[in-house]
């Protein structure tokens, strides 16, 4: 009797892990979509309002990518908690690049910069979803840590989908400051155009 619930335990327990294995595989699919979202919203800010990311902007854009390159490594090759330490650096960088920006904006006579969104910037929202992530990452390291569990790669068309897109969305970053100011060090107040492509205020032919 006492082995035969020694064994019940122990299959209970495997059931366990793996059950918090699945969820944060697909919580890792939906922060990376979310880091995608993130990202598309910049970059619908930039192009159509002409918000165009300062030094600043670019730093925390860089830490959604890092943050999302933890988690894509997770889906790629399979859970590990070393993703979840690449993507809680790269969230905590990011979070602390966005405070700084508020603390720089706090000053008196400081204005702040970019368009609002539900009557917050986009610095204001990066602290707030990027300090999120770093508690996410840190529950997942715990989790992982007590449950081990499965830690193969499961791949699947909504996998492919989101990663596919954040991939995109990488090489897009990197077009995007690239053009903004070349091999230049960026303006302290940031810059209205893309200095690859215009020459002053006229655009290269």
């Amino acid at each position: 009797m006492g082995y035969m619930a020694r064994i019940t335990s122990w299959r209970a327990a495997w059931d366990a892990r793996g059950m918090v294995s699945r969820w944060f595989r697909w919580l890792d699919i939906a922060a990376l979509a979310g880091t995608c979202l993130c990202l598309l919203v910049a970059f619908v800010f930039q192009l159509t309002l002409g918000d165009l990311p300062c030094a600043f902007c670019n730093l925390q854009r860089l830490g959604f990518l890092i943050f999302g390159a933890g988690l894509f490594l997770n889906m790629r090759y399979g859970t590990s908690p070393w993703n979840y330490a690449l993507s809680a650096a790269g969230a905590l960088v990011g979070s602390l690049i966005g405070l700084l920006q508020m603390f720089v904006h706090a000053l008196p006579g400081t204005p702040p910069t970019g368009t609002a969104l539900l009557g917050l910037h986009m610095y204001f929202w990066t602290y707030l979803v990027l300090t999120g992530a770093v508690f996410y990452t840190i529950c997942a390291l715990v989790c992982f840590a007590a449950c081990p569990g499965d830690r193969t790669p499961r791949r699947s068309t909504g996998t492919a989908i989101v990663s596919a897109v954040f991939i995109l969305l990488v090489g897009a970053n990197l077009v995007s400051t690239f053009l903004e100011n070349g091999f230049h060090p960026f303006k302290a107040g940031g810059q209205k155009h893309y200095a690859m492509l215009y020459d002053g205020d006229v655009m290269k032919p």
